[in-house]
């Protein structure tokens, strides 16, 4: 496994060419199958004992940010917003990920730490950055996806990541703002836990457009992400009967424990 670099926080965004390298040196099957179940099969290095993994902890901090802590301790935190009315995480990052240049999307100064920052739109915000690769225990790739139904006209692109922490897919879809394709769907694979925005239509989806991306990719959970008004979750939870609330911010769970069907599960966004 790949250490994540050790930098200066000014130097954040300079490692990701280095991080695409390791990425592409990485054998077939490992870099792009790990959330696809055929090409798992096929990739001999990818067979790992069904139940052997420990619990992956996610937390969410407000907003579309996320931390996803493996069960050796490697944290992942996505889309680090700049809101000081929201929690903040504390603890060093080893992985941080930006779905695309929106300041409330890309403060990666809020990491402490030396992390790997995997940015998935390039600085002007153009175009994706492919990525596939694998840092510490845990492994990362894109779909490529939009910020509105116009293909990028009105707000530009979005980056979808992908990650298996603990043999556990995690799908973080940033400001989707569009139901997705077959070809992005394929391209996310078998996800376990939905991250999903339901900011109205303006900015994301809505809550009811993010019911039907749920069904679309049929994860063992979704969470609700990105709305900070009255009746967004109880629009998103109409009509569902596997709601579970969440007191805390934030809860573990193995590979063992997911549920089926869909459970979806709403964490408290305003506990410090």
């Amino acid at each position: 496994m790949v250490a994540a670099p050790k930098v200066g926080t000014d130097l954040k965004r300079k490692i990701f060419p280095l991080l695409i390298l390791l990425g592409a040196a990485a054998p077939p099957g490992l870099a792009f199958g790990f959330c696809h179940e055929i090409e798992v099969v096929q990739a001999a290095i990818l067979r790992i004992a069904t139940g052997s993994a420990g619990a992956v902890q996610i937390e969410w901090f407000g907003h579309s940010t996320f931390q996803i802590t493996s069960s050796q301790g490697t944290r992942i935190l996505t889309d680090p917003h700049t809101r000081d009315d929201l929690p903040w995480p504390t603890l060093p990052q080893h992985i941080v990920t930006t779905s695309h240049q929106h300041g409330p999307h890309s403060n990666i100064w809020m990491a402490r730490g030396n992390p790997a920052i995997l940015e998935g739109l390039t600085p002007g915000g153009e175009d994706w950055k492919k990525i596939h690769l694998s840092i510490r225990d845990v492994s990362v790739y894109t779909a490529p996806a939009y910020h509105d139904k116009s293909q990028g006209l009105q707000r530009g692109k979005n980056a979808i990541f992908v990650f298996r922490v603990d043999e556990i897919c995690i799908a973080h879809l940033g400001d989707l703002g569009h139901l997705l394709t077959p070809a992005q769907l394929k391209m996310m694979g078998r996800i376990d836990i939905l991250l999903v925005p339901l900011a109205g239509g303006m900015f994301t989806i809505t809550a009811s457009e993010a019911r039907d991306v749920t069904k679309q990719v049929n994860p063992r959970i979704a969470i609700p992400k990105h709305y900070w008004w009255e009746g967004a979750v109880e629009e998103y939870t109409r009509g569902q009967s596997r709601v579970r609330r969440v007191s805390e911010r934030g809860f573990k769970i193995t590979k063992k424990e997911l549920p089926q069907p869909t459970e979806i599960v709403v964490l408290n966004w305003n506990d410090r």
